[in-house]
């Protein structure tokens, strides 16, 4: 174990606590759900690591609950208590990202007073991104734990930004290929975006938790300063980007159903008029192609001829009825596509020419003011002329 006390001159301190690291194997089988699995990863731990948290526990009596609570977490946990000599307390733990890879997470274990500050962590990323030499002397001006704390806190977000701007674009690259070349295998794609936003989501919902406990427990010393205020503009950021990032992913799944029904639609009728159209054929070769020997116009010579005339008249019968109540649409009437495509031709000269039009430059003040002046001098000339007779009228 690796610990650094830290006391600044505004008078609070920063314990950080860096435990020693258990391999993700470890940590793995701690999380399985199994009793026997629980059982064996309790019991490694303890023999490994207890005298560790003994040692912790002696230097901290305070935060002993904390410690004990802690030690071997590793999901979310925040809560307020109340400890004789340091007033409300947040203690508890937050899973945070480390890196690009979604699966580089760690907890990152705290516990916060107005004037003390402990941080437990086994990942020494986490103590090097925290003590960064530009970080040291924002440090220096925090007036109390709290604040220092919430800097820090903005500093563990900057793998949220990262991650949610590798997320826009993806999502780019989604909503081109959409947009481009519909395939039907986009939606998997699309509920693939969906789990990464949910990742961020769940990494981002306890700091606000965090955040909402924290400004109950100190009220205004921790509302008053600036590292709160600064934290407070990076959080709105980060809900609308989230909030925008989900309209985009619903409103995707929203244009993949409705282009799927309408391929299901398009489908569904074609085989219908195909089958409708078919229909006579059917029939007629399902009715002379039994065995029976007694068949109308099987002896005749021009039999097979008289068979085909009918099958072609009514086949032009019932499409002409699909036809005129226009079922057939743009699937086998060709002649609606070509008026289509020039009535969509003429459209764009349309609004090319009106656009053009639109574009042509503005006539000048001197020539706006002599048409004003020609208008007003037909009125005068409308106004003194004579008036009309009551006959002519």
């Amino acid at each position: 174990m690796i610990h650094r006390n830290l006391r600044y001159m505004t008078g609070w301190e920063w314990h950080v606590l860096q435990l020693k690291h258990i391999s993700v194997a470890t940590q793995r089988r701690q999380q399985q759900s199994s009793t026997r699995s629980i059982a064996a990863s309790l019991q490694e731990s303890d023999e490994r690591y207890m005298n560790e948290k003994q040692e912790l526990i002696q230097a901290y009596p305070e935060a002993a609950v904390w410690i004990n609570d802690s030690y071997e977490r590793f999901t979310n946990n925040i809560l307020i208590k109340k400890i004789d000599g340091y007033g409300s307390v947040v203690q508890g733990t937050i899973i945070v990202q480390l890196s690009k890879d979604v699966t580089d997470t760690t907890p990152f274990h705290f516990w916060l007073s107005e004037t003390k500050l402990l941080t437990m962590h086994r990942d020494a990323r986490i103590s090097l991104r925290l003590q960064q030499f530009h970080l040291l002397e924002d440090y220096e001006r925090c007036s109390n734990a709290p604040e220092a704390f919430f800097l820090m806190l903005g500093t563990l977000l900057e793998s949220i930004h990262i991650g949610l701007d590798q997320f826009e674009e993806r999502l780019g690259e989604l909503e081109r290929d959409m947009k481009d070349r519909n395939r039907k295998d986009l939606l998997e794609i699309i509920i693939e975006r969906r789990y990464d936003l949910l990742h961020y989501s769940h990494l981002y919902l306890p700091i606000r938790e965090l955040e909402g406990l924290a400004k109950e427990a100190f009220l205004e010393l921790l509302t008053a300063s600036e590292g709160y205020s600064r934290i407070q503009y990076r959080l709105q950021r980060i809900d609308h980007l989230l909030k925008h990032y989900a309209i985009e992913i619903d409103t995707l799944i929203s244009v993949d159903d409705a282009l799927s029904n309408f391929r299901g639609n398009e489908i569904i009728r074609t085989l219908t008029i195909f089958t409708a159209i078919c229909l006579p054929a059917t029939i007629i070769g399902a009715i002379w192609g039994t065995n029976f020997i007694d068949l109308p116009f099987k002896q005749e010579p021009l039999g097979f001829l008289y068979m085909v005339g009918a099958i072609l008249i009514l086949t032009g019968f019932i499409y002409f009825l699909l036809w005129r109540k226009g079922w057939t649409g743009d699937i086998l009437d060709t002649h609606s596509k070509r008026k289509n495509i020039k009535q969509h031709k003429l459209n764009e000269m349309i609004l090319d020419k009106h656009a053009m039009e639109e574009q042509q430059a503005l006539p000048s003040r001197k020539h706006r003011g002599k048409q004003k002046l020609q208008r007003e001098v037909k009125q005068e000339q409308v106004v003194d002329g004579p008036l009309p007779s009551r006959k002519r009228k």
